[in-house]
């Protein structure tokens, strides 16, 4: 069975000027979603997402542009599907020392923070005997250096600097491609696993202080789990780098902390 790995981003990738509490600047997180669909289902789950945004009267699936109870519907259905979900949480004032290595740059940031994700993903490949060349890896196209990624994949591949890195071996830098949301209805569903990451963490005006774990509440079981306990921290899911390192509200930290994938 050969594979497809969708990612998008939630929140900013700037990292020069943070918003503070003052407000102005980008975004204090970013957040990655990532979702694996065997092509095998991709029509039915493209089938389903139009369905679904009909009944929605929307054009496409963006979750900024739905409702609350949309998203809680959306995130139901999306968990019907024979998928597996992965994500990366990064709070950027953690950057310390990287930051000044990469000189600010926000495609160097979101590049470390994809290799993250991949690394999570190649994890998951090497427990459930996944080749190298039965997953593609689709990004959402955007102002990023896909290239550089490419590179940086290929570089660990030489060089594993962590054990987690090691995993990059099953990872095929020319399978990463990038793709328009209106070219590719199924980056839709990465926007939802990154969107729901973003609101369990951001604090920004609009959110009024409320951090919304049911979104991932609703999709907990297709995020890929460790496979002994279930736990979705630490495999599935990466924070950056450690959970108590993101700042999250104790309400949510204590979600995410035992939150699995099995019931």
């Amino acid at each position: 069975m050969n594979y497809t790995f969708f990612v998008d981003e939630s929140g900013q990738s700037g990292i020069k000027k943070i918003r503070g509490p003052e407000g102005g600047g980008s975004s204090r997180y970013m957040t990655l979603g990532g979702v694996l669909v065997p092509n095998i289902i991709r029509d039915d789950l493209r089938r389903s997402l139009q369905s679904l945004a009909e009944e929605f009267k929307r054009k496409e699936l963006h979750c900024n542009k739905l409702g609350h109870n949309q998203i809680v519907r959306y995130s139901q259905e999306l968990s019907k599907h024979q998928v597996l979900l992965f994500g990366v949480i990064s709070l950027k004032e953690t950057l310390g020392w990287y930051g000044d290595e990469i000189e600010g740059s926000e495609k160097k940031y979101y590049n470390k923070c994809a290799q993250y994700l991949l690394e999570r993903l190649a994890l998951s490949m090497k427990l459930k005997g996944i080749l190298e060349d039965e997953v593609s890896i689709c990004f959402e196209e955007g102002n990023f250096d896909y290239n550089g990624l490419r590179g940086l994949v290929a570089a660990c591949r030489r060089d594993p600097r962590r054990p987690a890195t090691k995993n990059l071996t099953l990872i095929n830098p020319n399978s990463i491609f990038a793709r328009p949301k209106d070219e590719e209805p199924l980056l839709q569903t990465a926007d939802l696993v990154a969107h729901a990451l973003f609101r369990c963490v951001d604090d920004g005006p609009s959110t009024y202080g409320v951090f919304e774990t049911r979104y991932i509440d609703e999709m907990r079981t297709r995020f890929y789990g460790d496979e002994e306990t279930g736990l979705i921290c630490g495999s599935g899911l990466f924070p950056v780098h450690k959970l108590k390192d993101i700042g999250a509200d104790q309400n949510v930290f204590d979600f995410l902390e035992v939150l699995k994938s099995t019931d």
